[in-house]
């Protein structure tokens, strides 16, 4: 290593993109909000597209293991990729009990089977969290936990171990669903800092605790 081989810590910043996972209720809009990403392609692991009939956005459906793999294939080793700015999965939670129902095919033991789907999901997960020029928009669906008498709503993922890893991979956990947002009502808005019962967060210190539902213009925000 050498003086000449640093460069201000912007510069990576900017090269890796928005990392975001989101998460809301059924029919909150996470799907559709997909819509507004920079140059968008989309890996659809379940069905309910109805809110996208109008959408022209490029899309991957996967119903098991195999194609799903197929997907990642591509977006890490095609040149096609560069044409695409914003990589969506909806959602990772059934990317995950995909892989799960795989397992479960071919490991007797249920940890076994859930060690084995952590791998699988992580492999993706990790691999898009590093990859540059591109943003992610991975939809998560939404639970609600208590724990310790305190019950949060936070995404939702198969198990014991991506429950715990897959939120600190991500930039930005933003929660999609109707807010109370202060001076201005019930509004469709991204939480974008967590509260006492809800896990969110981001790490840009550019977003406010509400931003709409654009990724775009979320985007364009969290890089300046």
């Amino acid at each position: 290593m050498q003086a000449s081989d640093l460069r201000p810590a912007s510069d990576f910043a900017r090269n890796f993109g928005v990392k975001a996972l989101i998460f809301g209720p059924p029919g909150s809009g996470k799907t559709p909000v997909m819509n507004t990403a920079p140059r968008p392609v989309l890996l659809a692991c379940e069905p309910g597209l109805l809110s996208m009939r109008n959408s022209k956005v490029p899309t991957f459906e996967a119903w098991d293991a195999a194609r799903v793999d197929e997907f990642f294939a591509w977006v890490f080793g095609s040149n096609e990729v560069k044409n695409f700015d914003t990589i969506g999965v909806d959602s990772t939670s059934q990317m995950a009990e995909i892989y799960l129902q795989a397992a479960n095919k071919t490991n007797k033991h249920g940890l076994a089977a859930y060690g084995e789907m952590a791998r699988n999901t992580l492999k993706h997960l990790e691999m898009l969290y590093f990859m540059q020029q591109k943003h992610t928009y991975l939809i998560a669906k939404q639970e609600i936990k208590t724990e310790n008498n305190i019950t949060m709503k936070r995404p939702y993922f198969p198990g014991q171990q991506l429950p715990v890893e897959v939120p600190h991979k991500y930039d930005c956990i933003l929660q999609l669903d109707i807010q109370n947002v202060s001076g201005m009502g019930q509004l469709q808005a991204f939480r974008c800092r967590g509260s006492i019962d809800v896990v969110a967060r981001n790490r840009t210190g550019t977003l406010n605790e509400f931003e709409p539902p654009d990724f775009g213009l979320l985007v364009q925000k969290a890089m300046q």
